[in-house]
């Protein structure tokens, strides 16, 4: 990375001093939403504090209609977007909706056994690959055109699980099924894979949530952010699967 101009430096979400020295001389701070729930909020409060003592502006990926939304993720970033709004920063949030990339165990373990197993009936999830999504990121960090937005970012055709199994099956040439289940039989069959019973619960919850139509709304934002369309479910699944090289 130095080879390129670019800086690296070790930090913690939970050490404020590994916080102000990777963010010294800093203009602008992206904030990727933390992964240890329960704490992410702390967290995030301490990275705003040190964008803060810097001097620097802050950007934040938040969830899908945080402010308002049911989704079982939606709480801590709610709370992350109202610190932001309470600290006195210039900041962007974005929102972002699913990323395609949490299904690349679903989609690898449809190819060898031909079933997909879900509790998300009908319901669409407008995912974006991460690839889009930073793609995003670093339109807003190199400009100050969104400073004070909130973007509701999104895939831009949302699809459901019927149509990932379709997509599989056309790409790999093997067979792929849906089993639909209800959130019950979701949460036994996961704790019968040896999941303990709050991530089996978590992960049943997320189903319930994408058969609400938590995640299917997508209204173009992202792909007109970064200038092409976003990269589609087809795309994504030919890639993981068929990887050249």
């Amino acid at each position: 990375m130095a080879s390129q101009g670019v800086g690296t430096a070790r930090l913690d979400y939970a050490d404020p001093a590994s916080l102000d020295a990777a963010f010294a001389g800093a203009e602008k701070v992206l904030l990727i939403s933390g992964t240890e729930v329960g704490q992410r909020v702390a967290q995030h409060q301490a990275v705003i504090e040190a964008a803060g003592r810097a001097g620097a502006s802050l950007v934040y990926t938040s969830a899908p209609k945080a402010s308002t939304s049911a989704l079982v993720l939606a709480p801590d970033h709610k709370a992350t977007e109202e610190l932001l709004e309470q600290s006195g920063l210039t900041y962007t949030v974005l929102r972002n909706n699913w990323y395609t990339e949490n299904y690349a165990d679903t989609i690898r373990q449809a190819v060898s056994t031909g079933t997909i197993m879900t509790s998300a009936g009908n319901g669409k999830v407008a995912s974006a690959t991460r690839a889009d999504y930073a793609e995003a990121a670093a339109v807003v960090l190199l400009s100050d055109a969104h400073d004070g937005e909130i973007l509701e970012l999104g895939g831009d055709e949302p699809w459901d699980f019927e149509e990932l199994a379709a997509t599989i099956s056309a790409i790999s040439g093997n067979h792929v099924t849906v089993n639909h289940l209800t959130t019950d039989e979701h949460r036994a069959a996961l704790k019968g894979f040896g999941l303990d019973d709050g991530t089996a619960g978590f992960v049943a919850a997320l189903d319930a949530n994408i058969a609400a139509g938590l995640l299917a709304e997508s209204d173009g934002t992202l792909s007109r952010l970064i200038g092409r369309p976003t990269t589609t479910l087809r795309q994504y699944v030919g890639e993981l699967t068929m990887p050249t090289g």
